[in-house]
């Protein structure tokens, strides 16, 4: 059974919209994700540490730009609000998990994580505000052990403020 269209096709290397963060990384924030990923590097949070060292400053960790864009604006909607309408919820947003692409729409109900690949440009630095797009860059299908799947390939640009590159992600996305 063939679930790929011509229209799903057609989306493969069209850039998606720019999704930037509501406001520059700050110490604060960053101090909460070093501590939440438990990292040991004091050069995220020591500016002594992060002056004698090559990058001269407090940087964020490689992946933190991955979680900015989509952060939620002081005073905006709460993001869990979703779960007083449906208590099943499991808390994915499927508008913004293919960074703001337009959806695949197939029959397939169950979406896997097949993993994820990063390439490192720079370290992000406080004050810096990030901006995240997206594009298809495959889009196939195979029949498993269990039955038919679609692979899904959505690589992401992050970059700062200026337009320098911080990182690439490739995230493959399995529904079945």
């Amino acid at each position: 059974m063939a679930f790929i269209t011509d229209e799903m096709r057609a989306l493969i290397g069209a850039p998606g919209p720019k999704l930037t963060a509501p406001y520059p990384l700050g110490p604060d924030e960053l101090r909460r994700f070093v501590q939440a990923v438990m990292e040991g590097n004091p050069v995220h949070w020591d500016h002594a540490a992060a002056a004698e060292s090559r990058y001269g400053e407090v940087v964020a960790t490689p992946l933190l730009p991955m979680h900015t864009p989509t952060r939620t604006a002081p005073g905006g909607p709460d993001p869990l609000e979703h779960l007083r309408e449906d208590p099943d919820w499991d808390g994915i947003d499927r508008s913004a998990a293919f960074g703001g692409l337009p959806a695949i729409e197939l029959p397939l109900k169950r979406i896997l994580n097949g993993g994820t690949e990063a390439e490192f440009f720079q370290l992000a630095r406080l004050g810096d505000v990030v901006t995240a797009q997206s594009r298809y860059t495959d889009i196939t299908e195979r029949e498993g052990r269990s039955g038919p799947m679609v692979l899904v390939k959505v690589e992401t640009t992050y970059s700062n403020q200026d337009g320098d590159r911080l990182l690439v992600s490739t995230m493959t996305v399995i529904m079945r």
